[in-house]
């Protein structure tokens, strides 16, 4: 999937956990050192999350130099805490409640502490996608930090909607425009730009549904990952790669963990699209148009890559294929296309859904067909 940055250990539970405890208790929990490990084996970054709610700054500073001084793996990214603002987390009245001044003035003694330890690290603050709680956290840590957190769930759980889902990626673009105009405002005395992590993003913030297992998901996914790309984010973290099955019927997981499914550690429709966009979403990003029914829910990213180039495809509509004519200077000849669709929803061992795997050879000059509510990723080499 070439994730670049892995997080750990994530969610709630990391203003629970102590490092410490978990590296001596050597249990089922995944501690740092088998974390580490485990980098190794993938190639990736990793993002710690400290522990603010029950933690200290010493703890945190500790567990940079476990890290970084000790075990030299040079893990660049930290982020304080986890959505303490919101009234669903343990320590929101002790932490939260107050709107972020609180928190502000507590984070700002974590990076201190943390970056004394290892100066070349990033370190970022609790974000919200908008309202005062960015205004009084930066007022406290603007100068020491490196960026802001913020998480999107384009979704309430229970008002679920398959067409609603499928344009929410376009609502990036707006977002960021408001994130940038904060940022902007707060590094006016930094070197450098506050930068923007989001390092939660999904369908559907609690609860997930059937939905989140399905092909809609997937479009979701790729669509999401390739307006990242063309707002420029910083860094993004999808949630997440194993969860569970919800009694709603759902997964935030995008390989399963419950073999009550029949099938364990399976890829589903979320993770082919993450790797076929994570394939395609490299290099340059080149500007497309697409011209012809004006209803057509269709979003194209093209990218070119040393001698490769990507196209691809989301059709979003459950109704219609489409047939496309590609007008692309040097896009032309035999190319490579894969297809996406709602077959992977049945789950599969390995590499057996694999749309790569099943990938057909075709003349581009003579059109591409895109089937309905599909993903079709055209490489030309």
């Amino acid at each position: 999937v070439n994730h670049g940055i892995i997080r750990y250990p994530g969610g709630l539970r990391a203003d629970d956990d102590h490092w410490k405890e978990i590296l001596d208790n050597k249990d089922w929990m995944v501690d740092t050192d088998e974390f580490l490990e485990w980098l190794k084996k993938t190639g990736a970054n990793a993002m710690f999350t400290v522990n603010f709610g029950s933690g200290t700054a010493e703890e945190a500073a500790a567990w940079v130099k476990h890290t970084n001084v000790t075990k030299k793996a040079n893990i660049k990214y930290w982020e304080i805490g986890n959505e303490v603002y919101g009234n669903w987390h343990p320590y929101y009245e002790k932490y939260g409640k107050d709107g972020g001044d609180i928190y502000g003035k507590r984070a700002r003694e974590f990076i201190l502490a943390m970056k004394k330890v290892d100066p070349t690290i990033k370190v970022a603050v609790l974000g919200v996608l908008e309202g005062e709680w960015n205004e009084k956290v930066l007022k406290h840590t603007a100068d020491v930090a490196d960026g802001i957190i913020v998480h999107h769930y384009p979704q309430h759980f229970g008002e679920e909607n398959d067409f609603a889902l499928l344009s929410s990626p376009q609502t990036l673009d707006k977002i960021y425009e408001r994130l940038h105009q904060v940022v902007k405002k707060h590094s006016k005395n930094k070197d450098k730009q506050l930068e923007i992590w989001l390092t939660e993003w999904n369908s559907v913030d609690f609860n997930p549904g059937v939905q989140t297992l399905s092909i809609v998901n997937g479009l979701f996914v790729a669509d999401y990952l390739g307006m990242l790309a063309q707002v420029g984010a910083d860094n993004a973290q999808y949630w997440d790669i194993h969860n569970d099955l919800t009694p709603e019927g759902g997964d935030y997981g995008y390989l399963t963990r419950s073999y009550e499914e029949g099938c364990g550690n399976c890829p589903r429709p979320s993770y082919w699209a993450f790797k076929m966009a994570s394939d395609a979403l490299r290099g340059k990003l080149v500007k497309t148009t697409v011209e012809g029914d004006k209803e057509a829910m269709i979003t194209t990213y093209l990218t070119q890559n040393g001698k490769k180039k990507s196209l691809l495809v989301v059709n979003k509509s459950p109704y219609s294929d489409f047939d496309f004519k590609l007008d692309i200077p040097e896009f032309k000849g035999k190319a490579k296309m894969q297809v996406l669709d709602a077959s992977t929803e049945k789950l599969k061992p390995g590499f057996e859904n694999d749309p790569e795997k099943k990938a057909k050879a075709i003349d581009v000059t003579k059109g591409v067909k895109v089937p309905k509510r599909s993903l079709v990723l055209i490489t030309v080499e």
